[in-house]
């Protein structure tokens, strides 16, 4: 697999043969170009989560940027499993199984700690935020990829989203339009917001699932995404 610079060295040659200016990708990647920029600079690592669409713009594929072979390690996981013998095989299968069980249920069953990230008062109208007091808490059902909870204060995200309700979180720099975020605003604190982009006009819509709350649209310079709401 490539380096991140060397991805962004690919990404970056195959735009300039594209003809497509910074915004143009920002725009067709669905990103803020704030954003796009600081992977562009090589100040943040490029989310790998996002290669499809960089590939499916570029007109290449993800294993292409990612410096995979992509037919390479086709078969190795059938292969290794036709040289098992029955009984191994079937233990494999059993695994298999579970593995799957727990992906579709998308939980973890089992007490885990995280580290509970202060609290957020969601209301954007008066841009009230929650303290980011960091201290451990144990839980038995965490969504699958969760790295982080929070404590919601308000109501401007139910019925979806209660207040006094812990919610979970995974770290990531990057979500797509209309998914709720951990966001942060001008280094003052966290809110819970529905999060929509405005590439044109280089802005973020934080909308609220309570209609009695008004949506506030903020320059994408002013906001950092947090991290990806995981609802149970």
């Amino acid at each position: 697999m490539r380096s991140n610079d060397e991805i962004i060295d690919i990404i970056n040659n195959l735009k300039e043969e594209k003809g497509l200016s910074l915004s143009e990708l920002a725009r067709r990647v669905n990103m803020a170009k704030s954003a796009l920029s600081r992977y562009f600079n090589k100040t943040r690592q490029f989310p790998l989560n996002r290669v499809e669409d960089f590939a499916d713009v570029l007109g290449v594929s993800s294993e292409f940027i990612l410096g995979f072979d992509a037919d390479s390690n086709k078969n190795d996981i059938t292969d290794i499993y036709n040289e098992l013998k029955p009984l191994r095989q079937k233990k494999v299968y059993t695994y298999a199984e579970q593995q799957l069980e727990e992906q579709n249920n998308n939980i973890v069953e089992f007490p885990k700690k995280l580290p509970i990230v202060g609290k957020t008062a969601a209301n954007p109208s008066i841009l009230e935020y929650g303290d980011v007091n960091v201290e451990q808490g144990s839980f038995e059902h965490i969504p699958e990829g969760a790295d982080c909870a929070i404590l919601i204060q308000g109501d401007s995200m139910g019925p979806l989203i209660k207040d006094g309700e812990i919610v979970f979180y995974r770290r990531q720099e990057d979500i797509e339009n209309g998914e709720i975020a951990i966001v942060e605003i001008n280094g003052d604190g966290v809110t819970c917001k529905k999060v929509y982009f405005n590439i044109e006009e280089e802005t973020i819509l934080l909308k609220s699932i309570n209609e009695k709350y008004q949506d506030r649209e903020i320059s994408d310079e002013d906001i950092r995404i947090v991290g990806k709401v995981l609802l149970k």
